[in-house]
Parts: C-alpha cells; sequence; structure tokens
C-alpha cells in the first residue's frame, strides 16, 4: 500500500481553517485516512503554505461546455446518446479544472422522454478524472406558469394522481436510481401529498419556481421539503408582513429551517440581498451557479431548444428580453463574490460550496468533507480563495479557475 501525505498546508474544513495541519490520502482507494503506520511508503506533496479544502460541489447546474443536460428526446437516436455520453465525459473531465469536483446535473421543466433518455447517464459517479455526478436534479415540471422563468410551459403538469403521476413523468426506475434533487411548487395540485411520498424514496424536495405563500411553504417543510431552489428567483419577493417562501429560511415555526441555494453570480441576486439570506443562516446557505450549457464558451447568441440565448460575460438572458437564462459564472467566483460581499471568513465562504451542500443530500460520509473515509476530492487554493490546484480521489488536477468580476446589470 502507498500514500500520499499533504503537508505545508492549512487544513479548511466546517468553516475553520487548521494552520500547519497534514492530511493523508491512500492511493489505493482514493480516500482520507488517519496517519498510517511507521514504515508505510508515503510520498510528500509540499503545498507551500497554501490553503487545502474540500472540493466544491454544485448542486444546481444546467449544463457545462456546450453540453445541455436536457437536450436528448424522443427522436434521439442510439447514436445520439451515445455521442451525448461522450459530450458528458468530456465536458465534466473540462469542469474538474474549476475546482467544481461533484454537481447534481441539472434537467429543466420537460416531457417524460427527455427524463427517460437522460436521467440514467447522472447515475452517482465515482470517477478519478472527471467531476461526479451525485445524482440528478429535475427542476420541474410540477412548477407554476406564474413563476415560469424560462422553463417551457408546454411541458408542465400537475400532480393531482399523486405519486403516480410522478413516476409517469419521470420514470419510476429514474426516480429511484438517478435522481437527488427534484423541484416543485408546493401550491400544484397534488404536491403537498407527494412530497412524503419522494422523501421517503431519499430524494430531496426543494421548493421553486413557486408562487406559494409562507403557510403553503410550512406546509411543504411539514411533509418533508427540506431545501429552496435559487432563494429570491420565480418565487415572490418577500414584503415584512407577507414574507412567502423566502420567510422559510429564519421561520421561527417552520418544522425545520431548510437549505436553500443562492446564485451568487451578482446577477441573480443582488448582493445585500445575498447578505441577508446568508446571515440568516449560514449553515443552510448553498452557493450555486444555476450555470448553462454556455458556461466557458465566447460570448454571442445561441439555439436552446425552441428559444434563443444571448451570452455577454456571465449574463444570460432570452434574446431581445431582460428575462434571466441561467447563469454562466464559475462556482470559485460565486463563492469569492459571497465572501466580499458578507465581509465573512473564507473558511466560512468555502463551507457554502462543500460542507452544506453535502449535507443538504445526504451524501457528508463520502464527499464535501475532510473527514477520514471520505473520497480525496480536494482543491488547492490561496489566500483569496483562487483554485491552483485540483486532486481527484488524491490524483492532480490543473486548475483553470480564473477571476470573473460581477456586475449587477439584470432587471432583478
Amino acid at each position: 500500500m502507498s500514500f500520499t501525505k499533504f503537508t505545508n498546508c492549512h487544513l479548511c474544513d466546517q468553516g475553520t481553517i487548521l494552520n500547519d495541519g497534514e492530511l493523508y490520502v491512500d492511493n489505493s482507494t482514493g480516500r482520507i485516512v488517519n496517519k498510517p503506520e511507521k514504515g508505510a511508503k508515503v510520498e510528500v506533496v509540499d503545498l507551500e503554505g497554501n490553503i487545502l479544502a474540500p472540493g466544491f460541489i454544485d448542486i444546481q447546474n444546467n449544463g457545462i461546455f456546450g453540453l445541455n443536460f436536457s437536450s436528448l428526446n424522443a427522436e434521439s437516436s442510439e447514436e445520439d446518446v451515445a455521442g451525448f455520453i461522450n459530450h458528458y465525459r468530456d465536458a465534466m473531465a473540462k469542469y474538474l479544472g474549476t475546482g467544481v469536483t461533484a454537481i447534481c446535473p441539472t434537467v429543466t421543466s420537460n416531457f417524460p422522454e427527455v427524463y427517460e433518455k437522460v436521467l440514467p447517464v447522472y447515475k452517482a459517479s465515482r470517477s478519478g478524472a472527471q467531476t461526479d455526478s451525485l445524482g440528478a436534479h429535475c427542476e420541474g415540471p410540477f412548477i407554476n406558469i406564474k413563476k415560469k422563468g424560462c422553463h417551457p410551459v408546454e411541458t408542465f403538469t400537475d400532480a393531482k394522481g399523486g405519486c403516480k403521476d410522478i413516476c409517469r413523468v419521470y420514470g419510476g426506475n429514474n426516480l429511484c436510481e438517478y435522481v437527488t434533487i427534484v423541484t416543485v411548487a408546493p401550491e400544484i395540485e397534488g404536491i403537498l401529498d407527494v412530497i412524503t411520498d419522494l422523501k421517503q424514496k431519499n430524494i430531496t424536495v426543494s421548493i421553486g419556481h413557486s408562487a406559494a405563500d409562507y403557510e403553503t411553504g410550512l406546509q411543504a417543510i411539514e411533509n418533508g421539503a427540506t431545501m429552496i431552489t435559487h432563494l429570491y428567483n420565480a418565487m415572490p419577493q418577500p414584503h415584512h408582513r407577507d414574507v412567502g417562501v423566502v420567510g422559510l429560511i429564519s421561520s421561527p415555526i417552520a418544522k425545520t429551517t431548510p437549505y436553500f441555494g443562492l446564485i451568487t453570480d451578482g446577477v441573480h441576486v443582488d448582493p445585500a440581498m445575498a447578505t441577508i439570506a446568508y446571515r440568516s443562516n449560514p449553515d443552510k446557505c448553498i452557493v450555486v451557479t444555476d450555470a448553462m450549457h454556455l458556461i466557458g464558451l465566447p460570448d454571442g447568441t445561441y439555439k436552446w431548444d425552441n428559444q434563443q440565448i444571448t451570452k455577454s460575460g456571465p449574463k444570460l438572458y432570452l434574446k431581445g428580453t431582460k428575462t434571466l437564462a441561467g447563469a454562466a459564472t464559475s462556482l470559485p467566483q460565486c463563492m469569492r463574490n459571497l465572501r466580499a460581499w458578507t465581509n465573512i471568513s473564507l473558511a466560512e465562504a468555502i463551507k457554502t460550496v462543500t460542507n452544506n451542500p453535502a449535507k443538504s443530500i445526504g451524501v457528508q460520509q463520502k464527499k464535501g468533507f475532510l473527514n477520514v473515509g471520505c473520497d480525496a476530492d480536494l482543491v488547492v487554493l490561496d489566500k483569496n480563495g483562487f483554485v491552483k490546484n485540483v486532486y481527484k480521489l488524491g490524483k492532480p488536477i490543473k486548475s483553470s479557475d480564473e477571476n470573473q468580476p460581477p456586475k449587477l446589470m439584470a432587471a432583478l
């Protein structure tokens, strides 16, 4: 057996930094281990005083490097599916360089035949050469047309038939085998009743694209919902006497406080509102990208299903409108933005892209922490939070992190 010892570094985990720490990896398993016995074969990696943290996790990501996670359909041939899978593997390998070692590939509202084709691709993985899937995030189609965002309304449906409708749309086997998160609007007929069923299948239920009032949100939490999808976006804005879904993140009467995704690209949410949300409940804040497949591509206008998206830097809009169409800012940059806006420590900011997302979907025993037994998915950062190196199951990967200064220009 051989081991790797990371030394001359500061270990960052659970919101704190341990100075002059050391971390050991079993090279045969790719997992973090205790210090091996004397005489074991150990390779020493000097991190030159940089910070060693868990690899980043993005639980809401719609596509990367030209690959739309929803792009297969009923007409897709076996050759199309094979090409899609090859593109997926290539894109996930490239994405690893950003420091994101695991994601929940997000499939926006679609028809059953699309889910049938794409969901098996996103089966949870464990790779030493590419960003892992932690299972799909199905965002819709059980959502409210009044808060549709850029989702295609022709796909929207209800669940008045109960869990049978959920299985009809996603596929019963697909739902159990390949799905980790489902975003729903609790006011849609039948949804409140199926939340319990989804929870029993170990699926995280998230409230999103919803016009629900506070009381309906509380009922959803009582029934087992534990998350809110991209807080502030595609939901009623809070009023001090009518707080809506947003009020759930600091509710004094909710059964449990939900985790909440926060897109801190400087486009989707004003820094002041992001700060309010974070300070309301730091332990439940999850920074997400809501990235579209245009991330990593040049500026321009691109086709997306029957619509067109204009990309200008990190800003994505439906062509000719002010409707946001996802994002194109990297997760490390979103993390740095939150840190700058809230004036928190780097360690606290890193928690929102490691520990919190891992706990929100129940993978904390293997991802998102520096604990013994966890996968050695690691990032090496400088004091400003830039990713200098990436390690996947202990194997080095070249970083592609870069500075992407935010500009708040959206009509929010």
